[in-house]
């Protein structure tokens, strides 16, 4: 994998930096006119007490990202599951604005839907502070070359495993020529992005050049709320990961591969224990997704499972509380009768 590019500074910055500036220089010349005319005599302070003060302020003024912000603090946040077809997208937005998106549908979508809802939700050019392709299969990053062109996207993972389609070497392209940084985290890593604690399960360094099972799998926790993102590991890595006595217990999961019956083990499901599940598939598709086995072992659990193919796009809300609410495009979850 060749290098990537470290971070620029875009011209959005330069404009702020050149605003920063100019701010304090009309700051110094209010202050030191202050100053010198004893305008400040009724604040007590003295001279070297007023200098440290100013001197404060404006390390406020040029350095804003580095102001202490508390990232543990609730806020409500809003999960999007999208219909993405035969595909996987997932759309993570805390109160404060803070995005992650999780994989970009799927490359064969004419209608490019993946760009009308990131549209819709995080509005043309907006920003995106981390993206993550869980691998680089096609249908897991999609039009992921026109996100990072079209939004500000800040910082991009992938897994490092190469892919030889056409589709790939665009997202690469697309990575080398934006101003975003890129990382290939593996199992162990821990990451703050606003109010989001994530925690990636897997890949480890051995990588067996397995698209699927080199997934970046995370644990993403919000409001003391954890939802469990597999990509599409397989039931090999799943029984991997659970031996190896990770901390996998969620709130919900995105089942793994689509819903298909080579993922979401029992044992996976006994590990994580889910209060629900989530599948992402296209209606009617080739590949048989979602499987049967794989929804009937949640329903032996009495775990409600919602499905992109009979719900389209779902929606949870965690409010501050650590309460959740679940919303679909249409459609209820899918229970007996559904199949």
């Amino acid at each position: 994998m060749a290098n990537r590019k470290k971070k620029k500074m875009t011209k959005k910055q330069k404009e702020q930096r050149t605003k920063w500036i100019f701010t304090g220089i009309v700051l110094l010349i209010v202050f030191f006119m202050g100053l010198f005319l004893g305008e400040n005599k009724q604040t007590g302070l003295t001279l070297n007490e007023r200098i440290e003060s100013f001197k404060e302020e404006l390390v406020a003024i040029f350095n804003p990202e580095k102001e202490e912000v508390d990232q543990t603090k609730n806020q409500e946040t809003t999960i999007r599951f999208l219909d993405a077809g035969q595909g996987s997208a997932t759309l993570i937005q805390a109160e404060d604005g803070t995005t992650i998106l999780i994989d970009s549908g799927r490359y064969e979508d004419k209608d490019k839907k993946i760009i009308q809802q990131l549209d819709q939700y995080v509005g043309t050019g907006g920003t995106i502070d981390l993206l993550i392709f869980t691998h680089n299969d096609s249908d897991h990053i999609g039009y992921g070359d026109l996100i990072i062109n079209y939004y500000d996207v800040k910082e991009v993972w992938m897994n490092g495993n190469d892919a030889t389609s056409k589709i790939y070497e665009r997202v690469l392209d697309a990575v080398d020529e934006s101003n975003a940084i890129y990382s290939e985290p593996k199992a162990g890593e821990n990451k703050q992005v606003g109010p989001f604690q994530i925690e990636v399960i897997s890949p480890n360094e051995q990588s067996d050049d397995d698209q699927n099972d080199d997934s970046i799998i995370t644990k993403i926790t919000v409001n003391q709320v954890i939802g469990l993102f597999s990509g599409d590991a397989s039931q090999s890595i799943e029984k991997a990961i659970v031996e190896a006595r990770m901390d996998v217990t969620a709130d919900f999961i995105l089942m793994g591969h689509h819903g298909s019956d080579t993922s979401t083990s029992q044992e996976w499901i006994q590990a994580s224990q889910p209060e629900f599940a989530i599948f992402s598939a296209g209606k009617n598709n080739s590949y048989g997704h979602p499987g049967e086995e794989a929804i009937n072992r949640l329903r032996e659990q009495s775990i409600p499972v919602y499905g992109t193919i009979e719900n389209g796009t779902i929606t949870v809300t965690i409010h501050e509380d650590g309460t959740y609410s679940i919303q679909t495009e249409k459609g209820e979850n899918l229970d007996e009768d559904d199949a």
